[in-house]
């Protein structure tokens, strides 16, 4: 088997980074049977789809020609459908042919085969030549990554969304740039907080080109078969989501899919807005550094976006894969790094359970999440490396142009 045998190599010369490898490896490919012994002592949430029943009676609304938005008695949103008009026809075709069970199960295996073929994929693209067995492999790592696992328990969109993300980094390292833009912004209009992903489109003109082409045909597509009324009360519902976002409870009051990166953090709005205008200027004065960039958005959305949640994570699939790609490259790289952040990731919500039970009162709410410091490692390595690119691009020109002297 390539990977493997290419890893075992490596054991001399990264020692550090073949043993976090194997660990994490295990960590995820166990996690299945740990989740059910979580399950087994109520602490880790059933499978119970809750999230793809409120996409199920959007669909039943729909079909009768009723409003995809419903507000609650105190005028609110919460449990209902949340996402705009055109994210429908992701789940219609499940639920207009199959009951609710048939159907959240058969979305269920289609989202998680997507992820796991988009991976081998992003593999691929990199350089990597998969065996079949490590092919198959690849198929309970995917499935053991806790926050993917909770996105399918809660019958969420993040293994469909992360599926798309990885998929899109093929694409531009492929060279297919229209491609690669339009499944990113795809993700960005089925789920607006994954605007971060968006950064690498600044970096390459077709990929802008492709993500400005997809997001029209969604817009129009959306307005002919759903209409401008649907549309106005979704900007209510932007509203309402904005204004919960802003109401954080601290992680001390646990759930599994509470993640709050900047809870009472003061100016948490404007270190959001100058990180993100950070990034902005990174990748358009980035030089050489395509997957470093992709990685980049791809590790703020959790991170940047106004609410967000553990299942997020899912997007740190593509990211870890190509950081340690890009590192592994590097002769001083440091491929562990985004290794260590995955496995942060793969811990923050239980860990985050543990550590609010035995943390002393005194210590900040925000600093009690795993994940956090996960998302700031990758987010961090990342951007240094996008930094450093430009740096030695802008060196390698003066040191031509001196010799041209």
């Amino acid at each position: 088997m390539a990977l493997i045998r290419r890893l075992l190599a490596a054991r001399d010369e990264r020692p550090g980074f073949v043993a976090v490898a194997l660990l994490a490896s295990l960590v995820l490919a166990t996690y299945p049977a740990v989740d059910w012994y979580l399950r087994a002592a109520d602490i880790a949430p059933r499978f119970g789809f809750w999230d793809f029943g409120a996409y199920s009676a959007a669909v039943d609304r729909w079909a009768a020609g009723e409003s995809l938005y419903v507000p609650n008695d105190d005028g609110g949103y919460h449990g209902s459908y949340l996402y705009p008009p055109v994210a429908l026809l992701a789940f219609a075709p499940f639920l207009l042919t199959l009951p609710f069970r048939p159907a959240v199960l058969l979305w269920t295996a289609v989202t998680l085969g997507l992820l796991w073929l988009a991976v081998q994929r992003l593999a691929t693209a990199l350089g990597a030549t998969l065996h079949p067995l490590e092919r198959l492999a690849a198929l309970p790592l995917v499935v053991g990554f806790h926050p993917v696992l909770l996105s399918v328990k809660l019958g969420q969109t993040a293994a469909a969304l992360g599926a798309l993300l990885t998929f899109a980094a093929s694409a531009s390292l492929r060279g297919r740039g229209y491609l690669s833009g339009a499944l990113t912004a795809c993700c960005g209009v089925v789920k607006l907080p994954y605007a971060p992903a968006g950064a690498h489109l600044l970096e390459d003109r077709d990929r802008f080109v492709g993500a400005v082409a997809g997001g029209v045909a969604l817009l129009l597509c959306s307005l002919l078969l759903f209409g401008v009324d649907a549309h106005r009360t979704f900007l209510d519902v932007l509203a309402w989501g904005i204004d919960e976002g802003s109401a954080a409870r601290s992680p001390r009051i646990w759930l599994p899919p509470y993640y709050r990166p900047f809870y009472d953090v003061p100016h948490s709005l404007v270190i959001r807005l100058a990180a993100s205008l950070a990034i902005v200027v990174g990748v358009l004065r980035a030089d050489g550094a395509v997957r470093e960039v992709i990685a980049l958005g791809f590790a703020a959305v959790p991170l940047l976006a106004p609410l967000t949640y553990a299942y997020y994570f899912a997007a740190a699939v593509p990211t870890v894969v190509l950081l340690v790609a890009a590192e592994l490259d590097r002769p001083a790289g440091r491929p562990a790094l985004p290794v260590v952040g995955l496995l942060f990731l793969q811990v923050h919500s239980y860990g985050l359970r543990w550590i609010g039970m035995v943390a002393p009162e005194w210590v900040p709410g925000v600093l009690l999440q795993p994940g956090l410091y996960g998302n700031l490692l990758l987010v961090g390595l990342a951007g240094v490396r996008v930094a450093a690119g430009r740096e030695r691009s802008v060196r390698d020109a003066v040191s031509v142009g001196r010799r041209d002297d």
